[in-house]
């Protein structure tokens, strides 16, 4: 990854602004991320915080046209997501037009477009994103249906997409009320990346931004719950679904506290699931002769993307010849015997770190990163300390994680073929 230096100011209002030069291409990222996921909404109001995402591109209050129209008229492109703890809103532009790009986000941070008529609008199209993700095969595996396997909590266990029922309910008056609470100043960072000069956009934020009002910021509640006791099971018929499948999810360590630990488990998701030879895949085929697709990875959406707690998955897509009984206990197998070599691990770091270094050279990714490091833990630096964090994973390392995956009791989500009738 390139290195750079991070400049990190905050503004009276209490926004955070973290800007880095890199001109090696004339282009320019901007984000916006505010300290509200779908962690925080209120039980009646579940999807509220992917809706607002939708309002949010309405554009600014009395403009003519949406904010991807204006995006891609200075010639870029923007998109926005929604996590458990922060909604993220990103561009990527010529470097020339930064300033406009700028002044468009702080137009809109300081009074959005919402109107009954937006508001109905978009929790129709949330709809048709919730139906379009799940009426498909596998549709909600393993996410959104395995959080509510794993915990009980309803800020952990919900459906981040949104209850439709509950969106249709909605009010102006519930939206207005979201914003004045979740989109201040002081809940936010802004991030400027590319080929810019620091002092000349921290005058165009400053002369933007910083003009926005001070609000007073909500309290950042701890979504923390205890660990199951024992493993917890739930399953359920896809219509759709060729194959029997399941999925497991195991809690992970607080990332802000020990990220090492996120490597390790990460390495760990890579030796049995990825390569040429995964380890799981090669023992299924020794002991059964048949193939299964599996898959692992640290963290509900990705690695280091949510504060605590967060989970590993490993999910598993196997003929109707082996039940899941049968792929469990090898997985169990392999989790209590694992001792990777030493040639094992230089391929996994070798392949994340150069995967890494690619997707840091796009600067959406660039610019999301930075901005959500400030955000979750407080440091835009780490993203240049990653490679070094996967570096330093041992052997050693990689089986303690298996050996304690294998100790903690998590959840496990199983997917049912509709037999044909």
């Amino acid at each position: 990854m390139k290195t750079a230096e991070i400049m990190r100011v905050s503004l009276t209002n209490g926004l955070r602004v973290v800007i880095e030069e890199d001109h090696s291409a004339p282009v320019a990222g901007v984000a916006v991320h505010y300290d509200i996921g779908f962690r925080a909404e209120a039980e009646d109001r579940s999807g509220l915080a992917h809706l607002f995402e939708h309002l949010m591109f309405q554009g600014e209050a009395g403009g003519e046209r949406d904010h991807f129209q204006q995006v891609e008229s200075i010639g870029g492109f923007c998109n926005a997501s929604t996590r458990q703890d922060y909604t993220d809103f990103y561009n990527v532009v010529p470097a020339e037009a930064v300033a406009r790009v700028i002044e468009l986000e702080a137009g809109r941070m300081r009074a959005p477009k919402i109107t009954e008529r937006a508001i109905q609008a978009q929790t129709s199209v949330v709809r048709e994103e919730i139906l379009g993700k799940m009426r498909k095969p596998y549709g909600g595996f393993p996410w959104p249906r395995l959080s509510p396997v794993l915990f009980r909590d309803f800020a952990n266990a919900h459906d981040g997409y949104g209850d439709y029922a509950s969106l249709q309910h909605v009010t102006l008056d519930d939206c207005l009320d979201f914003f004045d609470r979740h989109y201040s100043p002081a809940n936010a960072v802004v991030t400027i990346t590319g080929d810019v000069d620091t002092g000349a956009v921290l005058e165009v934020v400053e002369r933007t931004f910083g003009r926005i009002p001070a609000r007073p910021v909500p309290a950042l509640g701890s979504w923390w719950e205890p660990e199951p006791a024992e493993q917890v099971a739930a399953e359920y018929t896809d219509p759709m679904a060729p194959l029997p499948a399941f999925a497991l999810g195991h809690r992970v360590p607080n990332a802000a506290a020990d990220p090492g630990a996120h490597f390790a488990l990460s390495a760990l998701a890579g030796v049995l699931t990825g390569g040429n030879r995964p380890r799981l895949r090669e023992r299924l085929r020794r002991e059964t002769g048949q193939i299964i697709t599996f898959s692992a990875r640290v963290g509900l959406f990705d690695l280091l993307d949510a504060r605590d707690p967060d989970m590993w998955i490993l999910t598993a897509v196997h003929p109707k010849a082996l039940s899941t009984e049968q792929v469990l206990a090898a997985v169990d197998a392999e989790l209590e015997s694992l001792e990777p070599t030493e040639e094992e691990l230089r391929r996994r770091r070798t392949t994340w770190i150069n995967a890494h270094h690619r997707s840091m050279d796009e600067p959406a990714n660039r610019v999301r990163m930075l901005g959500r490091f400030e955000l979750l833990f407080g440091d835009p630096g780490l993203a240049g300390r990653l490679p070094d964090l996967c570096a330093e994973v041992t052997a050693a390392d990689v089986a303690a994680a298996a050996r304690s995956l294998r100790a903690q009791p998590g959840a496990l989500l199983s997917v049912v073929p509709q037999e044909k009738r």
